[in-house]
């Protein structure tokens, strides 16, 4: 029983859509023919004009997940398959029997019909009446289906997108989080047999910030670039501990560019891999800058330091 209710609610919402656009369309038929009636004379009837022309609307609207069901099966590329355009000839011939039939069968089941109009000519003038529209609402149902299935895809790709975009940032702090905190936690060791309690006790607090901004930051996409600057300060303070005197930042930054958002962690790889392949490998001191301005619309982002630079033998 719960897995009928379940499928009668799924039903009901697949045709509330359907339902409501045919009613209001059914309705603006009523009144179109309504005004018929009285233009020619017969004064306006308006159970007959609801009658005659609302049938076929509800008709179609229980048929609307048949239509797109068949449109997804013979679906419409470029060049199109014969038994693709066939299918949906098909299907327009059956939209076209639905609105050139009912109306004039509903006629004629409601006691509206002429008495001296044979069925048959009510049939076919209804068919020549009618034809247009049960093809140019076919078409624009299977259109509307086709609109929203892309729509649907193009939901889902981007929240692959996105899911693939967090695994991938979650794989990046994954990778630099580790090394990072070895060497943090190396320097306050050192600091501690060095008896410098104060100044491992600072270490710590600078730890706990840079990991409160990584942990704050989890799962968005995009942040602020003013909020990756205070990320990488508070992380080149900690390295600034561990190199000593061998390291001197300096930043050259456009304050127009500190607004605009940017991925996470987009700085951090730069300058971690200048400290660890550049400036780690020398004695003396070297320099390490972060720059960022607005060139041609678009944000530039560089770090450059005077390290040992690649070794001569490393392969392009």
């Amino acid at each position: 029983m719960p897995g009928i209710v379940g499928y009668s609610g799924c039903v009901l919402r697949r045709l509330a859509i359907p339902l409501v656009a045919c009613g209001l369309l059914g309705l603006l038929d009523t009144a179109h023919y309504g005004y018929y009636l009285h233009d020619s004379g017969q004064g306006i009837d308006v159970v007959h004009a609801f009658l005659r022309e609302s049938p076929a609307w509800f008709v179609w609207a229980l048929a609307v997940p048949a239509v797109l069901w068949w449109g997804e099966r013979f679906r419409l590329e470029w060049p199109p398959r014969i038994r693709d355009v066939f299918a949906h000839l098909a299907g327009a011939a059956t939209a076209v029997l639905i609105f050139g039939l009912f109306p004039t069968l509903a006629e004629h089941a409601f006691g509206y019909a002429r008495p001296t109009q044979p069925l048959w000519d009510d049939v076919t003038g209804g068919f020549a009446y009618q034809a247009p529209k049960g093809a140019i609402t076919y078409v624009a149902t299977l259109g509307f289906g086709y609109v929203a299935a892309h729509a649907e895809r193009s939901r889902q790709l981007l929240q692959l997108r996105i899911e693939l975009s967090k695994a991938q940032l979650t794989a990046l702090r994954m990778q630099l989080n580790p090394h990072f905190l070895f060497n943090t936690l190396h320097t306050i060791g050192a600091l501690v047999r060095d008896g410098s309690s104060i100044g491992a006790v600072e270490m710590i607090e600078k730890l706990g910030d840079v990991l409160r901004r990584v942990l704050r930051a989890d799962g968005d996409l995009e942040a602020p670039l003013r909020e990756e600057i205070e990320l990488l300060r508070a992380y080149l303070e900690i390295e600034q501990v561990r190199f000593g005197d061998r390291l001197q930042v300096a930043w050259r930054l456009d304050p127009l560019s500190e607004s605009l958002p940017v991925p996470p962690l987009i700085l951090q790889p730069l300058v971690e891999n200048a400290l660890r392949h550049g400036l780690s490998r020398r004695a003396r001191p070297g320099s390490l800058m972060i720059s960022s301005r607005i060139q041609d619309e678009r944000l530039e982002l560089v770090v450059t330091d005077d390290g040992e630079g690649l070794p001569a033998d490393l392969e392009a």
